[in-house]
């Protein structure tokens, strides 16, 4: 299926939206569909960012009020904006619809995007399910086990409790020691 727009790339993008019961749809290419989000801030699509959307449906369920948006750093607007050489898209477009523009945007916005992450999840690392994998991961286990020893290392050692510390590292050694023997025999099995 063609682009609406264009008519010249193929359409990987499908918009269905339903006003008193008119189904209206639209069908575009990425290119189409990024010049459209950038040069017209009424066409977002759905017009939510999930993150906040579930965290406001967790906080609800709580009984804790909802998080108010933070106000725009005007210190940070006097900086010039940082652009992706490539797809030209913004910080700013990148902080307003929560995406980016191309493959080349996790580059250029790395930092900021780095940051969201650690901000929205536990860390950077994934230690979720994994496509094809049945299960849970004994790898994903350890390596979140790991994570957690060394985030309640950083908090005795703030503490000055260095005997807990002590303990916690050798478990840190242990662990690291357990997970690259793991490693190792998974490369013999693979190899034979």
């Amino acid at each position: 299926m063609l682009c609406d727009i264009c008519k010249q790339h193929e359409a990987t993008i499908h918009i269905q939206e339903i006003i008193k019961g008119v189904k209206k749809t639209m069908h575009l290419c990425s290119e189409c569909a990024m010049k459209k989000s950038q040069n017209d801030p009424s066409f977002d699509f759905g017009g939510f960012n999930l993150a906040e959307m579930l965290y406001n449906i967790s906080a609800s369920q709580n009984g804790m009020p909802a998080p108010q948006l933070p106000e725009p750093d005007t210190q940070a607007e006097a900086t010039p904006d940082l652009q992706c050489p490539q797809c030209k898209w913004t910080l700013t477009v990148l902080r307003r619809t929560g995406r980016v523009g191309c493959p080349e945007c996790y580059q250029v916005f790395r930092e900021v995007i780095a940051s969201a992450l650690e901000n929205m999840h536990r860390g950077k690392l994934h230690v979720g399910k994994k496509p094809g994998v049945k299960g849970t991961d004994a790898s994903s286990n350890l390596m979140l086990e790991l994570m957690n020893l060394q985030k309640e290392l950083d908090e005795v050692i703030q503490r000055e409790e260095y005997e807990k510390a002590a303990q916690l590292r050798d478990r840190i050694k242990s662990l690291k020691a357990e997970m690259n023997s793991e490693e190792e025999s998974k490369k013999q099995n693979d190899s034979e």
